[in-house]
């Protein structure tokens, strides 16, 4: 597949692109978000207090009591702490968390960067998550704001 989609890599980062990917995928302590239960790719859409927040999921994990959703990052040094992960991410899982609680009340919401170079699943406590809940953000638009006439 990277021999076809990335040519323009050296064959040597390509083998390591490959190499690292494999080394998450075969990690014990990421069984359960590739496990045959959790879904890839998938699209969330639901209005949080008034805004409609859309995004795609790289992995979701619906249990019975949690909902965990995973994003992927390929930061060469990730943080060492949650507080330290880049401010958009914290937004963009934020808001997927806050569409999830709307999709699924009656479960636990979890968040979680799995930075795919070093193989590390960063959790991003509830507190920081309710941080960067979309009504708590400035307003985004796909458009600018036009005046109406």
């Amino acid at each position: 597949w990277l021999e076809c989609q990335a040519q323009d890599l050296a064959k040597e980062s390509r083998e390591e692109i490959a190499e690292r990917s494999l080394a998450v995928l075969a990690d014990p302590a990421f069984a359960d978000v590739f496990g045959p239960n959790a879904m890839a790719e998938v699209p969330l859409a639901a209005t949080v207090e008034g805004l409609v927040v859309v995004g795609t999921a790289d992995r979701l994990l619906v249990e019975a009591e949690r909902v965990t959703v995973v994003d992927f990052k390929t930061a060469r040094r990730p943080p060492s702490v949650a507080e330290e992960i880049p401010l958009s991410t914290r937004r963009q899982l934020g808001a997927y968390a806050s569409a999830l609680k709307v999709i699924y009340p009656d479960r636990e919401i979890r968040a979680a960067v799995l930075y795919t170079q070093s193989a590390e699943l960063m959790e991003i406590p509830s507190d920081i998550l309710a941080e960067n809940n979309p009504r708590l953000s400035p307003g985004q638009q796909s458009y600018p704001r036009v005046a109406v006439e």
